[in-house]
């Protein structure tokens, strides 16, 4: 057992077709046969359907199916947490264990190369304050555009993409889930304008989350990297295809375009950034991909059609962080 390989976490609920196909990738992973793998399964919710338990039995089926890592380790609970409870109480029981971890969906196919990629990375940035985090997935391709002059495999991202990711002990322990210092960081135009570097959206899923209108501990990771002066590791080519678009998701709808993602793009050995900076271009071009700016509806069919046809759109929200 190699000590330098991050434990893997799998969180799965009721999707026995996603998890079983989600095993199966992971297994095919360069490293999986040196990896510990912890597999949290949720618990049916209070007075759901008999359908609804079948798919939670049928899913702990399947988990228990094969020896997906070298070593498995499977926690299933007897009520239902949720996706944000889950993921934080279980994060948290691994990072009681372990300096750091690499966590992954029900509903996300990995590369063959995405532990081999995580790993080298978290070795990489693990005495980097200013990181975070590391990601392993991106913005869809046909909205967001890295510099054809770019020379690395990553860069450095204002906002944290929660498809596949792993962080470090002691950046976890910083997070405040309670977000105590929410008003005081509102009443702030200046911090609320720094904190929507990262999208326009970010700020307004503050908002939800304060009003338990969301449960998203995604969210609050994001605002712990603002608060900590930190960003996250973005791979320039995904190393996640996520299949969970399709309707049968606690999370998402049935939109699967900007979502579905080619593996074989991934590269075995990324090239790291030595030096943490923020490329302008590609801030300026990731704000733009996540900026909710409304167009009109002529330029929306336009786009629609562009998208099928180019692979892109022809009209973009030309905005700037840097001019």
């Amino acid at each position: 057992m190699e000590k330098s390989l991050a434990p893997v976490v799998l969180f799965a609920y009721n999707r026995p077709f996603h998890t079983k196909q989600a095993l199966e990738h992971l297994m095919a992973n360069n490293q999986a046969d040196n990896s510990r793998l912890y597999i949290f399964c949720d618990g049916a919710k209070a007075q759901t359907s008999t359908e609804e338990i079948k798919a939670v039995v049928e899913t702990r089926k399947v988990v228990r199916e094969k020896k997906w890592c070298k070593e498995v380790f499977i926690f299933e609970s007897e009520e239902n947490k949720g996706v944000a409870g889950s993921i934080i109480e279980g994060v948290t029981d691994v990072l009681d264990i372990y300096d750091k971890v690499i966590v992954l969906e029900d509903d996300l196919l990995t590369s063959r190369h995405f532990l081999t990629y995580m790993n080298k990375a978290l070795d990489y940035y693990q005495d980097r304050c200013g990181v975070f985090s590391i990601s392993a997935d991106r913005p869809p391709y046909n909205l967001f555009h890295i510099p054809d002059s770019y020379e690395y495999d990553v860069f450095a991202s204002l906002r944290f993409y929660s498809t596949g990711w792993g962080t470090w002990k002691d950046r976890w322990n910083k997070v405040d889930w309670s977000m105590k210092n929410l008003d005081d960081f509102l009443a702030k135009p200046e911090q609320v304008k720094a904190f929507n570097r990262g999208g326009e959206d970010l700020t307004r899923l503050l908002l939800l989350q304060q009003d338990n209108k969301i449960d998203s501990w995604a969210i609050r990771f994001i605002f712990a990297h603002f608060n900590n002066h930190a960003v996250s590791i973005l791979p320039c080519r995904s190393y996640i295809d996520n299949i969970g678009f399709d309707g049968t998701g606690i999370h998402s709808g049935n939109d699967e375009r900007n979502f579905r993602k080619d593996l074989s793009l991934a590269i075995p050995d990324p090239h790291f950034p030595s030096i943490l900076y923020e490329d302008r271009q590609i801030i300026n071009a990731f704000y733009s991909s996540h900026f909710p700016g409304k167009r009109p509806i002529w330029k929306r069919v336009i786009n629609r059609v562009s998208r099928f046809t180019l692979g892109k759109p022809v009209f973009t929200v030309k905005m700037k962080i840097y001019c």
